[in-house]
């Protein structure tokens, strides 16, 4: 009885494996499909017409900033030399300790206004509002120390545009990425609520006046690696789950919504540590509610850089937060799971998001004990369980191929020796950094929810990749 119930884990886990990868080829096919769908609209669409439309909607740019003296002043001329017809940034400092402020007071010429507003959502108080009084429309909000949702909160309560795009203090947004966006809400002004850009690893690529000038990859490993597992989130995965109305994230450092859907469902979560999944899940369950037709969407041409973490202490604790918020929204959302009045969300999205990526970690670890255990011990034979792991690790070599090849067709790497380099990094994360990845998720399940760990990135921050005008400067 012992040994059969042994047998049966050992295949469980084996085919659990299989057809996770298996999952991941088939997102990735749909994802192929989206992707080419999106390049043809992009080439005979004439989407560049929105910068010059009237039909272009006005946005807000809010940047959440906390102690970003260093890169924010770059941040904002950044920002401001995107091309779009009609926007305003709205900087929030969120208490922050050093010189944050004074650097935006300075380099914008800012002074103090008098700025009525009807808060929609509850935040710190506001402590001060400032206007430029340079042709550039910019104000910053000084507010009590919240945190990022709240300072996100309070950028909305001020904004005056209609729809907003949350972004980092540390961002690097191409010129176009905004047009790119928007066009999915002139497409379907009346149903999309949300659209989440694609997010591209900076490190080892060229910034010239705030702008990235040259793509190209950067030379740690533990970087390479992040570059690959971007590239098989935002390329392989997310057209897919957008093209079938699934997408669950709407990341943070880019993400644009309809102003008044976000306040309808109360804002950002302060206690959250993945506020960006908790909001794009609360509008889905909100919608689906309501049985209201309703978009969310990815827009893979609408990109932004960001640096990734470049020491292994900071990126277990990024990943370590990154699980944990996961599950927070898990719990505060098992009511949709498997529940047909969230129809493709509650059937399809979310189950195979719980099955394939909250429970992962738990199977593949012990897998890694029990199955060379067991045919140590001869509880399983060889001959079925090594054929059944190389069959699921020649489909995960298959996965990171169709990735790159991705990539190749709709991204940014298509270099000979950078196909190459991407091609050993995703071969050679199977040996290490999955394991890491796995402990760390692992190990994230055993918390107290009540203490927060966000981890500093130590980000070498936009201001130093800028440079001066003309100069430039590689990342990595």
């Amino acid at each position: 009885m012992i040994e059969t119930i042994i047998l049966w884990i050992n295949y469980g886990m084996l085919g659990y494996v299989l057809v996770m990868e298996l999952q991941i080829l088939l997102l990735a096919t749909a994802s192929y499909i989206a992707l080419r769908q999106d390049h043809f609209t992009r080439r005979h669409g004439r989407i560049r017409d929105l910068a010059t439309s009237d039909t272009t909607p006005p946005i807000t740019i809010i940047i959440p900033a906390y102690n970003e003296q260093v890169g924010i002043v770059e941040s904002v001329r950044s920002t401001a030399m995107l091309h779009y017809p009609r926007l305003e940034i709205v900087v929030v400092n969120d208490g922050s300790s050093d010189l944050t402020v004074q650097r935006l007071v300075e380099a914008f010429d800012m002074v103090p206004i008098d700025f009525p507003f009807r808060p929609a959502i509850n935040t710190k108080p506001i402590r001060r509002i400032y206007r430029s009084r340079m042709p550039l429309p910019l104000v910053l909000v000084d507010k009590e120390n919240g945190g990022k949702s709240d300072a996100i909160n309070a950028g909305i309560n001020v904004s005056q545009f209609p729809y907003f795009m949350a972004t980092d203090a540390d961002m690097i947004i191409e010129s176009e990425a905004l047009i790119h966006a928007a066009r999915h809400f002139v497409e379907d002004r009346d149903r999309t609520v949300a659209v989440g850009g694609n997010v591209r690893p900076l490190n080892g690529s060229r910034v010239r006046s705030g702008s990235v000038s040259d793509v190209d990859l950067p030379r740690r490993p533990i970087e390479m690696i992040q570059t690959v597992e971007y590239i098989r989130s935002f390329l392989a995965a997310r057209p897919g789950w957008s093209a079938m109305g699934s997408l669950l994230i709407v990341s943070g450092a880019f993400g644009m919504f309809r102003k008044s859907a976000v306040i309808e469902v109360g804002g950002f979560r302060n206690d959250h540590l993945g506020e960006d999944m908790e909001m794009t899940m609360r509008l889905h369950r909100h919608y689906l509610k309501k049985k209201q037709p309703y978009r969310i969407v990815y827009a893979p041409d609408a990109v932004a850089w960001t640096e990734v973490p470049s020491s292994w202490e900071i990126l277990r604790k990024q990943r370590i937060r990154w699980h944990r918020g996961l599950i927070q929204v898990i719990w505060q959302y098992k009511g949709m799971i498997f529940n047909p009045r969230y129809r493709q969300i509650g059937l399809i999205g979310w189950p195979v998001f719980i099955i394939f990526e909250f429970i992962a970690p738990t199977v593949e670890l012990l897998g890694w004990v029990i199955v060379p255990g067991s045919i140590a011990t001869g509880f399983v034979q060889a001959a079925v369980a090594v054929p059944l792991a190389i069959a699921a690790l020649l489909l995960g070599a298959i996965n990171s191929v169709v990735s790159l090849f991705l990539d190749d067709r709709f991204g940014y790497y298509g270099k000979a020796d950078q196909t190459l380099r991407l091609l050993f990094y995703s071969l050679a994360e199977h040996i290490g950094l999955r394991q890491r990845s796995v402990w760390w998720r692992f190990r994230a399940m055993f918390w107290n929810p009540s203490k927060k760990v966000w981890g500093d990135m130590q980000r070498t921050g936009v201001g130093n990749l800028s440079g001066s005008p003309g100069e430039e400067i590689r990342t990595g």
